[in-house]
């Protein structure tokens, strides 16, 4: 990768600037525009208010928790917590959700599940956002990460609150199939009664890969066991009983083969990534079957076919379960990194049954606007976000194309709704001081090159 004379000047220029006075100039961008043509689906969104705030108006727009949640219902939350600060979901806005439902107007008899796969081994309780302090995105006092609003809700809500770690087979969990076995995960290899349900990427020689299916069946601490594609099962049997599922996401810079990560992404946390990620030194799940990671992208680099991260998880949302409701909470974007500065401070939180629609709409309003990187476009063709979106969309995992979808938002500002010319939001960016961090999202906002 070769640079100019003029490109390492403007780089090397730009990182001491930042490392010496917290700030960069960035050129006026055009503004983007939105025109909804034929709405098939809406994304709702509040601004500009603090994350319980946001996070009230956005559920008060879709009608209410009551139209979200049932009376009886058993609701699955499942936040990403392979990650802390603004690569997790902002732990305010998570609390205020869980209080709604148990607040519910008409009463609440159900449970709530916080579960997450966050593929950090044998106890995932003593990794990653679960036990690292979180020095953004809690905005609550002494609650510094997971583990410590676990504790905060569990106090609060006794045996009607249950936080669930989904293990992977390789790190300890169980091959099950079906909800006699226990907890552990089912694979849809064909075996033992499991159905086959596979993608391959239509590739050819050794470029050819395919992936199956793999979901949990678990139980809270309350003893209700929930199997997480056919629902709730008691006395040997399934019931009635509704599940509700929440997928609960953030929105970040995730590398130059992905691009960003958000709702779409957030459903490599349901399924087993046994194997590990490199598909030349293990990678199969079993048999002759890659995961979810593996199969997509070669370790840490794109794979052999593009987009296949967003078709296998569309396969997932049509075969396996789909969220009832996506709830993406951008009061922080990660710019290059889902833990570090750069970051700008979005104050946003947003809705939409329909996952495809929103990281659409998040990254091309929030983090591309933010990061004037390419990679961050849904609209550039050359992005591995437009890739995956294009895919998952393609199979029966959303809308794409942004003309037939509604957006519903309002600003706390100005205290009221806003209009499709008002829908770009800028925050005050915080970059931070590590020149590697710096340098990272210098390339990505001037590196052309990289896509």
């Amino acid at each position: 990768m070769k640079f100019t004379r003029r490109e390492i000047l403007k780089i090397f220029g730009s990182i001491i600037y930042m490392a010496s006075f917290g700030k960069i100039a960035m050129a006026k961008q055009k503004p983007l525009k939105k025109e909804t043509v034929d709405s098939q689906v809406t994304v709702y969104r509040s601004i500009n208010g603090n994350p319980e705030t946001n996070l009230k108006k956005v559920i008060e727009l879709l009608g209410g928790i009551e139209k979200i949640v049932g009376v009886d219902d058993i609701v699955v939350i499942k936040p990403n917590v392979q990650w802390w600060n603004q690569g997790a979901p902002n732990l305010l806005a998570l609390k205020t959700f869980v209080d709604l439902i148990m607040e519910r107007p008409g009463g609440f008899r159900g449970e709530v599940v916080v579960a997450e796969n966050c593929h950090r081994g044998s106890m995932p309780w003593k990794e990653a956002g679960w036990v690292n302090t979180f020095s953004k995105n809690s905005d609550l006092p002494g609650i510094k990460n997971m583990n410590d609003l676990s504790g905060h809700l569990k106090g609060k809500y006794d045996d009607r609150f249950s936080t669930c770690h989904w293990i992977d087979v390789g790190s300890g969990g169980r091959r099950v199939f079906g909800p006699a076995d226990g907890n552990g995960y089912v694979y849809c290899d064909g075996t033992g009664g499991i159905p086959l349900i596979t993608f391959s990427n239509g590739a050819a020689g050794d470029d050819f890969r395919s992936v199956i299916m793999t979901y949990p069946i678990f139980k809270t601490e309350k003893g209700t066991v929930i199997d997480f594609k056919n629902g709730i099962w008691e006395k040997d049997a399934y019931t009635e009983q509704p599940l509700t599922f929440i997928n609960f996401a953030a929105l970040n810079h995730h590398s130059t083969y992905c691009g960003a990560t958000s709702a779409v992404k957030n459903y490599l946390g349901v399924s087993d990534l046994s194997g590990g990620p490199d598909p030349h030194n293990g990678g199969l799940l079993t048999g002759q079957y890659y995961n979810f990671h593996s199969f997509p992208f070669d370790k840490w680099a794109p794979g052999p076919h593009p987009g296949m991260i967003g078709a296998e998880i569309g396969v997932f949302l049509g075969k396996i379960r789909k969220a009832d409701l996506n709830i993406t909470t951008a009061e922080w974007v990660g710019l290059a990194s889902r833990t570090d500065p750069p970051v700008a401070h979005t104050r946003a939180v947003l809705a939409c049954t329909d996952p495809v629609a929103l990281d659409y709409h998040a990254t091309k309003y929030l983090l591309y606007p933010n990061s004037r990187a390419r990679i961050h476009n849904p609209d550039d063709k050359k992005s591995p976000l437009r890739e995956y979106l294009m895919r998952c969309a393609e199979e029966g995992g959303g809308i794409f194309d942004e003309k037939v979808v509604e957006v519903k938002s309002y600003d706390f500002e100005k205290r009221g709704m806003q209009g499709d010319s008002d829908l770009v939001m800028v925050g005050e960016k915080e970059w931070g001081s590590h020149p590697k961090t710096i340098l990272k999202y210098l390339l990505l906002r001037y590196g052309s090159f990289l896509l």
